[in-house]
């Protein structure tokens, strides 16, 4: 049989983020915890921190956008340092708008190809956040025609990041979960979010170490788990974005400066953290 050949594609470069340990744009990504558990938190760091800069607009679908003071920090970075005309051009959904979430996209989508035909080489790029949604009923359609479901496969193309915020990753349809780049989790007050989060692991990492690391990651009150599937093994699993645990053989338990600097990233991605023993 012929070898498979590999073709050269036009190479395209959008904004990233200084921070070598977060996810590559554009992503997908599920932050999964319970209410109070800090994802809002989590988020408006990513957002005003790790990806300041990144994103030429950001859009909200939250329900507590007009209530909740966790957001004012965002608002205030969209309106002012973004410059966004939010009284001519809405960013922000207190209800949910699949039309409008489509328009989005067809505008995206019309951006990029454009971008492209016009050869320019760094691209256009936007963020949409969905939080707390699940209850809605929109995060687990089953027929595949649901805009998040387009967000999580095909979103990426056209230079679109997307978070889903949820306290239930049983109603988030499994379109979404397969396509997730990262997990970010905190601790789940229900064994069954808890084994379903494991259950979607375990073709990588044996249940009781998985469990191990969960443990280890969520004991501090706010710390979370974060979890990014594109990464090797050894540089898979993180407490926060802070520390890296150690998985597999000998070859692969060294430290995360090593990882960042064997990957071409000229930053220390973390601490490197043994998996504690169950």
């Amino acid at each position: 049989m012929g070898k498979i050949k590999v073709f050269p594609t036009q190479e395209y470069t959008s904004k990233q983020s200084n921070d070598p340990v977060v996810p590559k744009l554009p992503m997908t990504g599920i932050l999964l915890g319970p209410s109070k558990s800090g994802k809002s938190t989590a988020l408006v760091s990513m957002i005003l921190e790790q990806y300041r800069g990144c994103f030429e607009r950001i859009f909200i679908v939250s329900a507590s956008i007009n209530v909740d003071d966790s957001w004012k920090p965002v608002n205030k970075y969209i309106e002012e340092t973004m410059k966004v005309p939010t009284d001519r051009e809405q960013v922000y959904f207190e209800d949910w708008d699949e039309t409008a979430l489509r328009r989005i996209i067809n505008q995206q989508r019309k951006i990029t190809e454009t971008s492209k035909q016009l050869k320019m080489k760094r691209l256009y790029q936007i963020l949409i956040v969905i939080d707390d949604e699940a209850d809605s009923g929109y995060l687990n359609k089953k027929t595949g025609t649901s805009v998040v479901d387009t967000l999580f496969v095909r979103g990426r193309h056209f230079q679109i990041s997307t978070l889903v915020s949820t306290q239930k990753l049983r109603l988030v349809s499994n379109t979404v979960r397969v396509n997730a780049q990262f997990f970010c989790v905190w601790r789940l007050r229900n064994q069954l979010e808890k084994d379903s989060l494991l259950e979607e692991l375990t073709a990588l990492v044996p249940k009781p170490q998985l469990e191990a690391m969960y443990e280890e990651a969520v004991a501090e009150p706010y710390s979370f788990l974060y979890i990014y599937l594109l990464n090797p093994l050894e540089r898979m699993f993180h407490i926060r974005f802070e520390r890296v645990f150690q998985i597999g053989n000998a070859a692969s338990a060294r430290s995360a400066d090593e990882a960042a600097a064997g990957n071409g990233v000229r930053q220390a991605a973390g601490q490197q953290h043994a998996v504690p023993e169950r």
